[in-house]
């Protein structure tokens, strides 16, 4: 069974590796898409792509080590990445006649919304996208701004909204889905030792009612032995009671395969601080 920190660490190591991914693909067809644009630069796509390919090796090697921490922070490297990249080419595309103003930051917050390992990296990485389109906005020739659309750059900050209510809403989900996962494994830990303890006492029975059996004869047959005997009644009677205690739980449980003859050793090991594992 999967345990939820698992889960969690599988999620952030996964939102990370994918959004490396992206990076290393997205900017060069970006270039491509570019390419008639005078004085395109190319290197902000190769950097990009170097760092997504770096950080997608480092979150290989790390995977069997990775933690929700660690792959936060190779998102959050490979967002600024990114919006490094597309702050410089950003500024080329806005010269362009026909250009949907930062298309990519409001594809990005998006993504982020998809994908961020944590809440707190995935608001600050959709306000970075929110906030370098807003910013390069500033930056350009005034009389590039009188050809943006109307209420440009703004739109981004509805993309912006949006991308946060679902990133919250995921998370959200995720950590359902990680409750639901530790009620479930608490409670199989449970059936387990419960079924172990039952085990145990059916295990014991036959003994008990041997030496039952062998008090009553000893009575019988040496009554001056009766004070004596009376002290492994009273351990019997303990035993009994426990057996009685132990039997209202048993219809809550089912039974599987392999329950009928038990052996001690086999026992052993589910009981509580054994090899059991789920």
């Amino acid at each position: 069974m999967t345990l939820p920190r698992d889960l969690a660490v599988t999620h952030a190591w996964r939102g990370a590796f994918v959004s490396a991914a992206l990076t290393t693909v997205g900017m060069p067809c970006d270039f491509l898409l570019a390419h008639e644009l005078p004085d395109m630069p190319w290197y902000p796509s190769a950097l990009s792509v170097l760092v997504g390919v770096g950080l997608m090796v480092l979150l290989l090697k790390r995977r069997q080590r990775a933690t929700v921490r660690f792959s936060s922070n190779v998102f959050l490297i490979n967002t600024v990445a990114t919006l490094v990249a597309l702050w410089i080419t950003s500024g080329y595309w806005a010269v362009a006649d026909e250009w949907t103003p930062f298309q990519a930051n409001k594809l990005g917050a998006l993504a982020v919304a998809a994908l961020a390992p944590d809440l707190v990296v995935g608001l600050a990485a959709i306000a970075g996208f929110a906030a370098t389109a807003i910013g390069k906005f500033y930056v350009l020739d005034p009389g590039i701004r009188l050809g943006f659309p109307v209420g440009e750059p703004w739109v981004i900050l509805f993309y912006a909204l949006f991308g946060a209510v679902l990133l919250a809403y995921r998370l959200r989900g995720v950590t359902l889905e990680r409750e639901t996962l530790r009620l479930q494994a608490e409670a199989a830990a449970a059936e387990q030792t419960a079924r172990t303890f039952l085990l145990l006492r059916d295990y014991a029975n036959t003994p008990v009612q041997a030496i039952i059996f062998a008090v009553e004869m000893l009575g019988r047959q040496h009554p001056e032995l009766k004070p004596e005997l009376a002290h492994i009644e009273r351990a019997l009677d303990r035993l009994k009671e426990l057996s009685s205690a132990l039997t209202r739980y048993e219809s809550a449980h089912r039974w599987i395969p392999g329950d009928e003859s038990p052996d001690v050793a086999t026992l052993a090991k589910r009981l509580p601080g054994s090899e059991f594992r789920i």
